[in-house]
């Protein structure tokens, strides 16, 4: 009688009659295909993800390898590698006998050079005391390798691309810096050893302690050379050495620091952030060197090989790709002299050349050193400029602020083309404070000249906040936005972290008091010295904003926002303001040449009638020949201190 036997494989009953032993063999095949698949699966999968010790739980060591060892074996061979973006693909188990199985698999990874071919790997998967695991051996590492393989990585770094100014004259240039450093066997031992890092300490503003730390690296020998910083000129000092190191510099060095930044060592978070660096790796700190690194920094080239023994095995050759010239519309020259007038003061300088938008200067003082970054820092050193409470870090050529009254030329422009007033346009006004009636409360509009009747430029010689605040409320709210509308309808397109331009909290001037405050630069109004430059730029255009542009060769969108005729009213109207001995800019005044400018001072109060700080301004214009246009700001200080400090810098313009 034939035997019969029922097995539900897959949610189906199937009847089999007879050949019991041999569907049982078939069973514990399929089971053991599936096992080996899972392991294979677990393995490459942490293969791809590069967590070792979840691999290692799925794999027999062999070669004298311990779970621990294979582990670290594969990291400083995948670190070395720089390996990223692994890809499994074509992963096979085949049976070979009842306690083995071939395991395939191919492997495609990003390496510090670039993609790496396709490694196709072949180990074995074998039974051992009860389950099933990867057979490791160095091959798994990648194929070529042998027990006593290792992976060597030559690097060809690529030459960094410089920055240049209009002039090509170099902002950021490869060369050469003085590092500073010590030779153990030369400082002697004892209370000699002690006296010569004293004075060397003093002279290199360090500490004892801090040279003592670095003499005791584990690398240090007798006779090597330990750097300590980088300095200007080698002073003699007994126990001291030199040597001259390849380095980024900065000629202009704190005069561009904010806008130019800095370069320096890959940190971990760059390696991991971008695999193609290494530690050998120089990149963008801040600045145009952060924002532009990609293109500076080129591609690296190397080799990367597989040696055992006398043989080689080339894994992946590149050639290093130089960086690209950054090439910027700055002019050096004028942006050390900007700087220079400034201080040290808290402030900013903006030029530009209002018919191209080409940014001239972009100063931003108090600033740091850039060149003491390159090669790193001391901690004492970096403190200096982090606690400094007056944030020599801060490019406050992009923050923004209350333009004060240089505003004022865009609301006499927008009357004008509205027609809400024309230059013969007189008003007369009676005190220091007005307000158009009781409502307003304890507010009022003040002003510091008690002028009586005034037509717009008058208004302007004196900086009458009276006169623009009656202007504004006069033209209305939907008018004055309609005009102001064009100027904040486009924004610059510069490589630098700049908030929007901000007309007031909610883009609207829905009462009284906003209103006639924004007219005269108050209210909630915040531009940037850079968004200043741009919108005064359609006073000096004759009516066409211009936005500004920093990288050579680059155009900036020109807008036409303003009647050519009331830029041109304006414009001749702030030519008073620096002709007129009751002008405010009156300190201006260069022999043969005509400025038009507008002066401002914001006041930074919680409420009126009380002390409080205040920031001064100052927009100056060439009216001859619309070569430049200037934006200066201090802060903590009155337009009278910016007049003062810039009347030079701007006779360096001609």
């Amino acid at each position: 009688m034939q035997k019969k036997q029922l097995w539900l494989i897959g949610g189906a009953v199937v009847l089999v009659l007879g050949g019991g032993v041999g569907t049982t063999v078939w069973w514990q095949r399929h089971q053991a295909a599936q096992a080996v698949q899972a392991v294979a699966t677990r393995y490459t999968k942490a293969f791809a993800q590069r967590d070792y010790a979840k691999m290692a739980k799925v794999v027999t060591p062999t070669q004298g390898y311990t779970a621990k060892t294979l582990i670290a074996r594969n990291q400083a061979v995948f670190a070395r590698l720089g390996a990223s973006h692994i890809n499994i693909s074509r992963l096979t188990t085949t049976r070979q006998s009842a306690r083995v199985y071939r395991l395939r698999f191919t492997a495609r990874m990003r390496t510090v050079l670039g993609q790496l071919p396709a490694q196709h790997y072949l180990a074995t998967i074998q039974r051992t005391k009860g389950h099933w695991r990867v057979r490791w051996t160095t091959k798994l590492l990648l194929p070529a390798m042998q027990r006593q393989s290792t992976l060597q990585l030559t690097v060809t770094p690529a030459v960094r691309g410089q920055i240049f100014d209009r002039d090509n004259e170099p902002l950021a240039k490869n060369g050469t810096v003085t590092e500073a450093g010590l030779v153990p066997r030369s400082l002697g031992t004892g209370t000699t050893q002690t006296a010569r890092l004293t004075a060397i300490a003093k002279a290199w503003s360090t500490t004892v302690a801090a040279l003592k730390q670095l003499l005791g690296q584990s690398w240090v020998t007798k006779d090597t050379f330990v750097p300590v910083k980088v300095v200007k000129a080698p002073t003699v000092l007994p126990g001291a050495a030199y040597q001259a190191k390849d380095a980024r510099t900065y000629p202009l060095g704190a005069a561009a620091a904010q806008l130019i930044g800095y370069v320096g060592p890959a940190t971990a978070a760059d390696i991991k952030a971008n695999p193609a660096l290494t530690a050998a790796s120089v990149v963008g700190k801040a600045g145009l060197e952060r924002r532009y690194d990609r293109q500076l920094r080129g591609q690296t080239g190397g080799k990367l090989t597989i040696v055992t023994g006398k043989h080689q095995h080339l894994l992946l050759a590149k050639d290093a790709a130089d960086g690209t010239d950054l090439h910027l519309t700055i002019a050096a020259t004028a942006q050390r002299a900007a700087y220079q007038r400034l201080a040290g003061k808290p402030g900013s300088v903006v030029t530009m050349a209002p018919k191209t938008g080409e940014l001239l200067t972009l100063v931003s003082s108090p600033s740091y050193d850039p060149n003491a970054f390159v090669t790193g820092i001391s901690q004492a050193d970096y403190n200096r400029y982090a606690k400094n409470a007056q944030l020599p870090f801060v490019s406050r050529f992009t923050q923004r602020y209350a333009p004060g009254s240089t505003f004022k030329l865009l609301t006499a422009g927008i009357a004008l083309a509205n027609g809400t007033i024309t230059t013969a346009t007189t008003k007369t006004i009676s005190g220091l404070k007005w307000q158009p009636n009781e409502s307003w409360g304890k507010y009022f509009v003040t002003r510091t000249v008690a002028a009586g009747r005034e037509n717009m430029t008058q208004a302007l010689v004196n900086s009458d906040n009276i006169w623009f605040a009656q202007v504004a409320l006069q033209m209305g709210q939907a008018a004055y936005l309609k005009g102001l509308a064009p100027f904040f309808a486009t924004k610059a397109d510069l490589p630098l972290t700049m908030k929007a331009a901000q007309l007031s909290n909610s883009g609207k001037l829905a009462s009284a008091t906003l209103l006639a405050d924004t007219a005269y630069g108050q209210g909630q109004l915040l531009l940037s010295p850079i968004q200043q430059a741009a919108l005064y730029s359609a006073i000096a255009n004759a009516g066409t904003l211009q936005q500004p542009t920093l990288i050579a060769g680059q155009a900036g969108k020109r807008t036409a926002v303003l009647k050519a005729s009331a830029a041109n009213a304006v414009k001749t109207a702030l030519t008073h303001v620096v002709s007129d001995a009751a002008g405010t800019a009156h300190g201006l005044q260069l022999a043969g040449h005509t400025i038009a400018a507008k002066t401002g001072t914001a006041e930074l109060k919680q409420q009126q009638d009380t002390a409080g700080k205040t920031n001064g301004f100052l927009v100056a214009m060439d009216a001859d020949h619309n070569t430049y246009l200037t934006v200066a700001m201090l802060e903590n200080a009155g337009s009278d201190a910016v007049v003062t400090a810039l009347k030079p810098y701007l006779a360096s313009l001609y």
